[in-house]
């Protein structure tokens, strides 16, 4: 299930921020890691959610002529090619116009405005440099350096959790709710999604709808034929100075565009992506098709990118534009924007560059005939610029953002092409231009690429049908990966955990056989790797967690992970269902090599019927946190009793 296209499908409807939170919770449950997951992804992309508001409605002349090449960018002499990092950029608005046209002439369909919902949540991360010694949970991160943002931070002291369409600072010591940052506006909203901590600053990150009401002449209410028109989405960045915590200060704002897909932190500096889709009628105007962006620390008005300023890639498909914002929190330098047509899907990053990667799936009627091809974009970062380099591409598609890696100047990059027996799957190597020097394919033919884990010069895949073979690739060569080791053993890890250089620990499911041939996911499992020797990878112990229908969020969200290396202790979010009795859990492990893997503890939260469902637990010192959408818990972390609890304010 495309969540992008749900979370758009559900916040058309004048819904309940509730109602909105319980579907989009229902929709992350739903979305297990299965072999088909990328195809039912394509087919979401495709879904239409036709909502037709009368002040906005399009009409699609079906009887143009239709055009043998479809969504192209025009051939290059139609467009001005500038110096800024040797990528075309479009002339004159009237060729951005013909392209709209050319990728409108031929749908049938297409948004008028997207305007997306909320939520995202995960663990903590390191901020506040104060006068505290204790230790406490980080944000489980891919790279180190590279922060990302999450609906829960702490410095040691405070705890920065977003639930509730609010921002909650809460004093960890005796969890009293210090303040709240709420944003809101009358006929506008913004939905906080995530955020970053940062010594005195809070950085606050999602997407802001403002639209406008049509009311009645004779009454003044509301009219019964629609409820928004003119709606208008950006992405934001909104920073606060959080010295005072009783009194946070708004100290700077900078949108693009868009809806909010992601972001990274590096040092000082942050940058996050939105997507904009553009709907192309007979008569659009400027205005209507320039994106915009907006930077208090320069003015407080949102100006137009020029059209001179969108990139392309001649030959590319496109329907939506990117942007790509950074700044550096601590000053006043304008931000830097980057925009260019292409939607994102997958976006990993190094402390040097980011990665967007692109799929596109071709489809001939049977799924089990779809290939795919990954596109990725490469973003040079430096000190919060944002400089569009080069664009590469591969065969498959990605996993999630574990499937890219950094290393040395190169991309490596894990891919799965096909479904069920004409699955097949594959590592590339990409050089600093994106150009293929080295590559490995037809690993475990008929077989889904479950997880990937990149460790310095060694790679680890996950590949599953009816077993779960790792395979052990050493890649000090780039130009010749080789596959030095695979282990095969039942079940399957849908994420790989670093524990140390000779060990991984792999989390996922047992499987056993169902009636139709195939398999069906049981109880969870956890797995520790020896991995000492490349040739000859090993399965030290394992434990079984949950009962048959145990399901964790873990599989797609790697941020939920609570990791304490010191304790040796990890654990996760767990739903168990024995058939009559439904329960919401956060399971504990102890890691012991000598004697392998233990139960530590599960904790429940039963403060209403409706709101069990952990969403992260973290630590600071001799305390466990646990957070749903309603409180905050702190327990004993040695004995897990209880210490004290609350209730945050709707």
């Amino acid at each position: 299930m495309n969540k992008d296209n749900y979370k758009k499908a559900i916040d058309q409807i004048k819904a309940s921020d509730e109602l909105k939170r319980k579907t989009l919770e229902k929709m992350k449950q739903e979305k297990s890691s299965n072999k088909l997951v990328p195809f039912k992804k394509f087919l979401a992309a495709c879904a239409v959610v036709a909502i037709v508001f009368s002040a906005s409605a399009i009409y699609l002349d079906n009887n143009k002529k239709e055009k043998q090449e479809i969504n192209k960018i025009p051939e290059p002499q139609t467009i001005a090619k500038e110096e800024k990092n040797d990528l075309p950029r479009f002339k004159s608005v009237e060729q951005l116009k013909e392209v709209l046209k050319e990728n409108a002439d031929t749908r049938r369909y297409f948004y008028d405005t997207e305007i997306s919902a909320t939520n995202s949540l995960d663990s903590v991360k390191e901020s506040a440099k104060q006068e505290q010694t204790e230790d406490y949970s980080k944000t489980n991160t891919q790279v180190e350096g590279v922060d990302e943002a999450d609906i829960v931070k702490t410095d040691g002291n405070y705890i920065y959790y977003v639930s509730n369409s609010k921002i909650y600072i809460v004093r960890a010591e005796d969890l009293k709710t210090i303040s709240t940052i709420k944003i809101d506006k009358e006929k506008e909203q913004f939905y906080p999604e995530e955020i970053f901590i940062n010594e005195n600053k809070i950085i606050i990150l999602g997407t802001y709808n403002e639209y406008e009401e049509n009311t009645t002449k004779e009454t003044g209410k509301i009219s019964a034929d629609y409820i928004r028109i003119n709606s208008k989405s950006m992405a934001k960045a909104i920073v606060y100075d959080i010295t005072n915590k009783e009194k946070p200060i708004q100290a700077r704002e900078v949108g693009i565009d868009g809806h909010y897909t992601e972001s990274r932190m590096i040092d000082e500096n942050v940058y996050f992506i939105s997507t904009k889709g553009i709907s192309y009628y007979d008569g659009i105007k400027e205005n209507e098709i320039l994106p915009t962006v907006k930077d208090t620390a320069v003015e407080d008005k949102e100006r137009k990118i020029a059209c001179t300023d969108i990139a392309y890639f001649e030959g590319s498909e496109n329907t939506e534009y990117m942007l790509v914002a950074g700044f550096n929190i601590n000053d006043t330098k304008e931000a830097s924007v980057e925009t260019f047509f292409g939607a994102n899907s997958t976006v990993y990053s190094s402390k040097d560059n980011l990665y967007i990667a692109q799929t596109k799936y071709n489809y001939d009627g049977d799924y089990r005939n779809t290939t795919s091809t990954s596109t990725i974009y490469k973003f040079n970062l430096n000190n919060s610029e944002v400089k569009l380099q080069c664009k590469g591409e591969v065969k498959g598609n990605l996993n999630n953002q574990f499937s890219m890696d950094e290393y040395d100047g190169n991309l490596r990059i894990a891919t799965t092409d096909g479904y069920d027996e004409n699955a097949e799957n594959q590592l590339y190597i990409l050089d600093k231009d994106l150009n293929q020097i080295g590559k490995i394919e037809n690993m475990a033919k008929g077989e889904n690429i479950y997880s990937v884990r990149f460790m310095g010069k060694v790679g680890y895949i996950v590949t599953f049908e009816q077993v779960d073979p790792l395979f052990v690739i050493d890649l000090s060569d780039p130009t010749n990966p080789v596959v030095k080791g695979e282990l095969k053993i039942p079940g399957y890890s849908s994420y790989l955990h670093p524990y140390d250089e000779t060990h991984i620990i792999g989390i996922g499911y047992n499987t056993k056989s169902n009636e139709y041939g195939g398999v069906k996911n049981t109880n969870m499992k956890m797995s520790m790797f020896d991995v000492s020797d490349l040739e000859n990878p090993k399965e030290m112990f394992n434990i079984s967690i949950g009962g048959e229908y145990a399901y964790s969020s873990i599989g797609y969200n790697h941020k939920c992970v609570f990791y304490n290396k010191d304790r040796n202790l990890i654990g996760f979010p767990l739903s168990t269902n024995n058939g009559r009795d439904y329960k919401d859990k956060f399971a504990i492990i102890k890691i012991d090599l000598e004697n392998g893997f233990s139960i530590y503890g599960e904790i429940e939260e039963k403060a209403n019927k409706y709101d069990r469902d952990i969403k992260r637990t973290i630590y600071i010192g001799e305390k466990l946190y646990t957070l749903t959408y309603s409180t905050i818990s702190s327990y004993n972390i040695n004995t897990l009793e209880k210490v004290s609890s609350i209730e945050l304010e709707k």
